[in-house]
């Protein structure tokens, strides 16, 4: 007979009927945990109307809502929010260099292991994988672009018109597969919280970025330490913060 997982303990079957079942009783459970299961297909006997027994599971079914608990959750979220909030601190205007490189390595970890405890936590594939990713070619993609402004500065081969469509197609290249990646790691997180604001902090980190270069040619392009660069900083990080911030209370409901 085959019916579907209710919870730790309860199988619905296509007749209807509920059957109690013990977890040692399912076949090919293996490490998962039962509470993330529910909605899943299985096949079982029964050799009378209330208890289930030899259970296969045929089709898994995911429940994120069991997964996520509040306390579950409460650690990444924690995480998250003080990567975040020293990632902002390290964009304040006339911190020393040394200092800002302190506490954005610091701060990239922390949310790294948000990012990792959240995938482990929802059994996700995608999610830490996807955010690695991103971090590798967006490092890589800053290296290589640099490099490419040195090269092309120091050659007296080429226009001027020319570097600047070279490096241009460089980064749009780079901020292209970089976006792609970053937008399947904030629907992913939206998806598992249920809150679109993830969604929405990365289109306004899509429309804020134009607006820092905008910016920063008129304040000089200093980077993140101008003025410029400590505005978009807010602009693209409050949404975030805010969108994990409610990934705690969204548990609770």
């Amino acid at each position: 007979m085959q019916g579907k997982i209710l919870s730790p303990q309860l199988i619905i079957g296509d007749d209807g009927k509920h059957y109690e079942y013990d977890k040692n009783d399912v076949v090919n459970l293996g490490d998962k945990d039962l509470a993330v299961l529910t909605g899943s297909v299985v096949d079982f006997v029964s050799f009378d109307e209330r208890v289930a027994k030899s259970i296969y599971i045929i089709s898994e079914n995911v429940n994120v809502s069991g997964i996520l608990s509040a306390d579950r959750i409460r650690p990444a979220r924690t995480m998250a929010l003080w990567g975040i909030g020293l990632e902002f601190f390290s964009c304040i205007p006339y911190i020393g260099e040394n200092i800002k490189l302190i506490i954005g390595i610091a701060s990239f970890v922390l949310y790294s292991m948000a990012i990792y405890s959240v995938s482990k936590a929802a059994a996700s594939k995608s999610l830490f994988k996807n955010y690695i990713i991103t971090a590798i070619i967006g490092f890589l993609g800053a290296f290589f672009f640099m490099l490419s402004i040195m090269l092309l500065d120091n050659s007296e081969y080429v226009s001027i018109g020319t570097k600047v469509i070279a490096v241009l197609l460089l980064g749009g290249i780079i901020a292209l597969i970089v976006a792609i990646y970053f937008y399947k790691i904030h629907a992913e997180l939206a998806r598992l919280s249920g809150s679109s604001l993830f969604l929405w902090s990365f289109w306004i980190f899509v429309v804020s970025v134009p607006l820092y270069f905008v910016f920063g040619i008129f304040t000089g392009f200093a980077g993140f330490t101008n003025f410029a660069g400590f505005v978009v900083s807010i602009i693209v990080l409050v949404p975030l913060f805010v969108a994990w911030w409610r990934f705690g209370k969204v548990e609770k409901r």
